[in-house]
């Protein structure tokens, strides 16, 4: 059944955010700051979009994978974007949160595959972070700037989108990608199924704009990983049992208030009781 999730995103990847598996919860997502036009890089291992310089070139099976600090960047850096947890407990205090989001991941020794209209790009494994960047303050807990909002590894992910189309997505669902995540926000629960989706727009090459999400050899047979392009992403994680969040939910911390407000008038009580 999960590898739908997989299958579904490759045949639907022109949308912004590829849709998670229907037996897991999405507990976050984020989205690209007003304006940014770019915020993510795919720089093949040749790092050049010249076809005949790459054909004969080696390095075309590799790829490297990173955010970007500007909308033009070419080296790796941390870019902004607005967070959310969407646990009843944690949103009301990280909503459309600023954070800074860092991504960094490579492809070995592997060429994109063409399936029909869509081109597929297997084998890519990376991790990446968000992290607050103003305190957050709820219930008896501060996080100062620079907190664990949350992390991941993956290995395995498969990035795709429609043959010269702007829009693709990377996706990863366990038990085909391997998943991790941590937070200092959120407990996961051990052998919890994971799913990540990013969703990539606004899709360009650095030189040959014509090929937008495709491979060197523009004959029809893929040859290479694939070319250099900018995208600008979003996205959202999902688990299955839901993960934990480490503050009280409301109800519980109105109870533990009410029950601390019953300990403290049972001692005052016996205070007076001994007293007298």
């Amino acid at each position: 059944m999960r590898n739908l999730m997989i299958m579904a995103g490759v045949a639907a990847a022109a949308f912004a955010v590829p849709a998670a598996a229907t037996d897991v919860t999405t507990f976050a997502n984020f989205s690209a700051k007003g304006g940014d036009t770019a915020n993510f890089r795919w720089q093949n291992g040749a790092n050049t979009n010249n076809v005949a310089t790459n054909q004969a070139s080696a390095l075309r099976f590799n790829a490297s994978f990173f955010t970007i600090g500007t909308n033009t960047g070419t080296t790796p850096g941390s870019r902004e974007v607005k967070f959310t947890f969407l646990q009843d407990s944690l949103n009301p205090f990280v909503n459309d949160l600023s954070a800074s989001f860092t991504m960094n991941g490579t492809v070995t020794g592997t060429v994109a595959t063409l399936d029909g209209s869509q081109i597929v790009q297997t084998n890519l494994s990376g991790s990446f972070s968000f992290t607050n960047n103003t305190t957050i303050n709820f219930f008896n807990r501060t996080f100062a700037p620079g907190s664990n909002l949350l992390s991941g590894t993956f290995s395995q992910a498969t990035l795709s989108g429609n043959r010269g189309g702007t829009s693709g997505g990377l996706l990863g669902s366990t038990p085909q990608t391997s998943i991790s995540y941590t937070s200092d926000f959120l407990t996961f629960v051990g052998g919890s199924d994971y799913d990540m989706s990013f969703g990539l727009n606004s899709i360009t090459t650095q030189l040959v704009t014509a090929a937008r999400l495709n491979s060197w050899n523009t004959t029809g047979t893929p040859d290479s990983a694939l070319r250099s392009f900018r995208a600008l992403a979003n996205g959202q994680f999902s688990s299955n049992p839901a993960p934990i969040a480490q503050v009280p939910e409301p109800g519980t911390w109105a109870m533990m208030i009410a029950g601390m407000g019953l300990v403290g008038f049972a001692r005052r009580r016996r205070t007076i009781t001994v007293a007298a």
